[in-house]
């Protein structure tokens, strides 16, 4: 199997949206399939600011796998702002969405019981918010699983995501199908393909390094076994870049924050 476009040539470095106080030796971002996140995840920092701010996240749960870089980046910035603010800072985890048939081998009540178990390993208290990120959301059947399990359990989620897809004829029951949890949309849109609420990252399972199947609970590292010897180190290269590129968004949006905070003060 071949690397896709990005295996030969590494693209161009390009610079995420930038506002007038940031300075101009900001570090590049490589991927613009990165880049495009940070404009989006900023609009929905500014529409859950008030609960990041009050610690009312408990768990962060990404929908691998490709909703994994759009996790770390918010993950990490409501971490960044609860480390400074020295509240409640929520620990951020991946279960792929699609948890569609068996479940670790059990039935129902033993699906509930086991998720219940690993997500109170990592700090998921119900008196908090459980917060999921992913990377579009269009009938919601992707996540009516995972979002059904825990609200079994008795939490609360919200569910941010980079852009929703808005065709009626699949909308009908999507709040049926995430229990009428309350979608954060980062209002996302392109004219480059014909998802014009999808981020291209959606597809480029390259850069978020991994893999998933219907009913895995866990995703699959790409590089273990898609690519061809000649090809594994060229992939990992990739995966380590734009896991940089996503650190680099998130101080982006860390001191886009802080400068906020800063012009509120005065």
């Amino acid at each position: 199997m071949s690397v896709p476009n990005q295996e030969n040539n590494m693209p161009e470095k390009i610079l995420a949206t930038k506002s007038k106080s940031e300075n101009q030796d900001r570090k590049d971002i490589v991927f613009e399939e990165v880049a495009e996140l940070e404009l989006p995840i900023k609009i929905i920092i500014e529409k859950i600011r008030p609960r990041i701010e009050k610690g009312e996240y408990g768990l962060i749960i990404g929908d691998d796998a490709s909703g994994r870089i759009p996790t770390l980046i918010l993950g990490n910035f409501i971490k960044k702002v609860s480390e400074s603010k020295g509240i409640n800072v929520p620990n951020i985890i991946f279960i792929p969405g699609k948890l569609i048939g068996p479940f670790l081998g059990f039935g129902s009540e033993s699906m509930r019981k086991k998720l219940e178990d690993h997500i109170n390993k990592f700090g998921a208290i119900l008196e908090k918010r459980i917060l999921i990120v992913t990377d579009t959301v269009l009938t919601g059947q992707s996540l009516k699983t995972l979002v059904g399990l825990l609200r079994e359990i008795g939490f609360t989620c919200d569910i941010a995501t980079i852009g929703v897809e808005t065709d009626e004829k699949d909308l009908s029951d999507r709040d049926g199908k995430l229990q009428n949890s309350e979608v954060i949309s980062g209002e996302f849109y392109t004219e480059d393909h014909h998802m014009h609420n999808t981020p291209k990252i959606y597809k480029e399972k390259t850069l978020s390094g991994v893999t998933k199947k219907v009913g895995q609970t866990r995703s699959t590292t790409i590089k273990s076994g898609e690519f061809d010897e000649e090809n594994k180190e060229m992939v990992q290269i990739q995966i380590n870049q734009t896991r940089e590129d996503a650190g680099i968004v998130t101080d982006h949006l860390v001191d886009w924050y802080e400068s906020q905070q800063k012009e509120n003060e005065k």
